[in-house]
């Protein structure tokens, strides 16, 4: 293939999935077909079957490009050089409040497309296991460092920080209660790190809580 095949070939590819994103997120799996979406993209529905040869196809290339082409990988290595347990606990966290929030419509996409087709239930479930796989290996390296919480097995404590760092709890406190994602981010390391650790405990009292309230005037100006 020539490069200017190629090119051209990017170009329709990147066009499908920026219209396949916009509408999917705007009417979900069920409620958009693959003729409006080639439309949108300004290609024919044959292009869209020669790329990703069906609907549920389309939607996972789509989860893997936003992830791809988002800052997910840049959040993925500030978790692995972190120069403790601590620290890699509290990155994690940061990345699912910064991340999650971006990506939640199309997550929803995806769960909801998992009910009924067999690919996006297999793609969901590969999800979850990463995201399960990263808890973990930070539980594990709390727990080298002596630092894991009394009376919790690394099972036990990988399950609640994956349990913790869902995207129901995200949903359901940004979405449903209003939370910002600040507020989100910073009660979330508290719990974290109060469930599942030994360390000191982060500041508390009148002063802490003033400055959370800056914080969440702040956030609302943005």
């Amino acid at each position: 293939m020539s490069t200017g095949k190629a090119e051209q070939r990017a170009d329709t590819r990147t066009a499908i999935l920026g219209a396949a994103r916009r509408l999917l997120e705007d009417r979900g799996y069920h409620g958009v077909g693959l003729d409006r979406i080639a439309r949108a993209a300004g290609v024919s529905r044959q292009a869209v079957y020669l790329h990703f040869g069906s609907k549920a196809g389309l939607l996972l290339a789509l989860v893997d490009w936003i992830d791809q082409t988002g800052p997910l990988p840049g959040l993925i290595r500030r978790v692995e050089e972190a120069t403790t347990g601590l620290e890699a606990l509290d990155r994690l966290v940061e990345l699912h409040a910064t991340y999650v929030p971006q990506i939640l419509r199309i997550a929803t996409v995806l769960e909801s497309a998992r009910r009924t087709d067999p690919d996006a239930a297999a793609a969901w479930e590969d999800r979850m296991r990463r995201r399960y796989g990263a808890a973990r290996s930070v539980v594990e390296r709390l727990a080298r460092e002596g630092v894991l919480a009394e009376g919790l097995t690394v099972a036990e404590a990988a399950d609640l920080l994956w349990a913790l760092a869902s995207i129901q709890t995200c949903e359901q406190l940004i979405v449903g209660r209003g939370w910002s994602r600040r507020r989100y981010e910073r009660h979330l390391k508290l719990v974290a790190r109060r469930a599942l650790t030994t360390a000191a405990q982060e500041r508390s009292g009148p002063r802490a809580a003033e400055e959370g309230g800056v914080d969440e005037l702040r956030e609302r100006i943005r």
